[in-house]
């Protein structure tokens, strides 16, 4: 019969850490987190359920999580006290020649499977799992295929953010209509940033082949970094700080209308109502995507900084905080909800 057991540590609050499938693919059987819950998704030749239960686990601390078939039920404990029980006639997998075969995929789905879940789900997660056994088997096969992928190592330590590595971007598709007033469109940024790196492109808009704008950060001198903001390959607002490369967190603003720009960090400013603006507003009334952690590739001299971001950053967008895991597309090595904590 199917078992698992592994221990597991999220701040993620959705996504699948685990589906297991008969080789026809007729059973299956999901282990998800949803709201920050264990939800339970199985088909077998008696029909599908889907059920969850237990406390949210998505606190950054390491749960023990274990998924057992049982005669006629399947049993899912955390920390070795059962959350759920789950009736299910009949077994989940049928056994070939005494040997029951299944296909496992772990923190994802295969492509064909989405439609058919009983509850739709964003499989999407970022969490950390160790001290596997699949059916009873310890950590083989797992093993194997994630010491040879320094991306999917666990990182000691976490804390809330997301982490960028220096080699990858999200990419977002964001209406900047403002309908509360008579501007025709806002850009409210608020950042919370911990850089690793002194330069690279935390935020911009690209429209076909231009960035009609950019928010970077570019190394000044040994002791400190500026903020620059850019429209095309023109600064129009800039901040010094001393050493962003540093344990603190660092709070930015960017405001924008067709009129104003306002760039903040921490408690500094700096206001512009450059002409530049005229051009941000063409590309603003036409089609802008939205970018973080870095550039696709644009012409050379479109922009003044094409660098990776590299290192922790939370971002919001006119005040909808953004959750990587709905991003369009997105690295595989961005971790959407866990930085390394950095003991200060």
């Amino acid at each position: 019969r199917f078992t698992a057991e592994f221990d597991f540590r999220t701040y993620d609050a959705e996504g699948v850490m685990l589906y297991a499938e008969s080789l026809d693919n007729a059973a299956w059987i999901l282990l998800a987190l949803r709201d920050g819950k264990i939800e339970i998704q199985f088909k077998n030749e008696f029909g599908t359920k889907v059920t969850s239960g237990g406390k949210a686990i998505n606190d950054g601390l390491w749960h023990i999580i274990s998924v057992e078939e049982l005669e006629h039920s399947i049993s899912v404990k955390i920390a070795k006290e059962a959350v759920m029980s789950i009736n299910s006639p009949g077994t989940l997998f049928k056994q070939s020649q005494g040997f029951l075969e299944t296909k496992v995929y772990i923190a994802g789905l295969p492509r064909k499977v989405g439609n058919s879940l009983v509850k739709q789900i964003n499989p999407r997660l970022d969490g950390c799992i160790r001290a596997w056994n699949l059916m009873n088997q310890g950590h083989s096969g797992v093993k194997e295929v994630i010491q040879e992928k320094q991306s999917k190592h666990c990182l000691v330590a976490v804390e809330r953010g997301s982490f960028y590595p220096g080699n990858g971007m999200a990419k977002f598709e964001i209406n900047y209509s403002n309908l509360d007033s008579a501007e025709d469109w806002l850009i409210n940024l608020t950042m919370t940033i911990r850089p690793s790196t002194d330069t690279g492109v935390m935020f911009a808009l690209v429209s076909n082949e231009t960035v009609p704008l950019a928010l970077s950060i570019v190394d000044s001198n040994s002791n400190s970094q500026k903020i620059i903001v850019t429209i095309g390959n023109i600064t129009v607002a800039q901040l010094e700080s001393k050493k962003l490369c540093t344990p603190r967190k660092v709070q930015v603003g960017l405001l924008v209308t067709k009129q104003q720009l306002e760039l903040s960090v921490d408690s500094h400013t700096d206001r512009s109502n450059t002409e530049q603006l005229s051009v941000l507003h063409q590309a603003m009334m036409a089609n802008v995507v939205t970018y973080l952690g870095g550039l696709p590739d644009v012409p050379v001299g479109s922009t003044l900084v094409t660098a990776f971001y590299n290192g922790c950053m939370e971002v919001k967008v006119n005040n909808r905080q953004l959750d990587l895991d709905e991003a369009i597309s997105k690295h595989n090595d961005i971790r959407s909800h866990s930085c390394p904590l950095i003991m200060q």
